[in-house]
């Protein structure tokens, strides 16, 4: 199982489309959907003209996505970083 978030908008037909990666495509895919209605004023800036756009050629955007759905696993110094955050917050 693999995640990734992303944020859409609902259309006023309450049709809610998704944009994924590219190599997802033609793939059978079974979602769960867990949603949070965005509050008016906290939306990141995610409008075009806020965020430049990237365009990344067919292997970079490959690696991206394999890269997002089999991350590395982590090093043993990012380990004892993960271990001494969670130390500060008290877990």
């Amino acid at each position: 199982m693999h995640s990734i978030k992303l944020r859409s908008r609902v259309d006023a037909d309450g049709v809610l489309r998704l944009e994924v990666p590219v190599e997802l495509a033609n793939q059978e895919l079974e979602l769960v959907l867990v949603y949070e209605i965005a509050r008016e004023g906290t939306q990141e800036a995610t409008e075009p003209e806020e965020v430049p756009m990237i365009k990344l050629n067919r292997e970079d955007s490959t690696a991206f996505v394999e890269s997002l759905l089999n991350p590395p696993e982590p090093s043993s110094k990012m380990r004892m970083a993960a271990s001494d955050y969670k130390r500060s917050l008290g877990l």
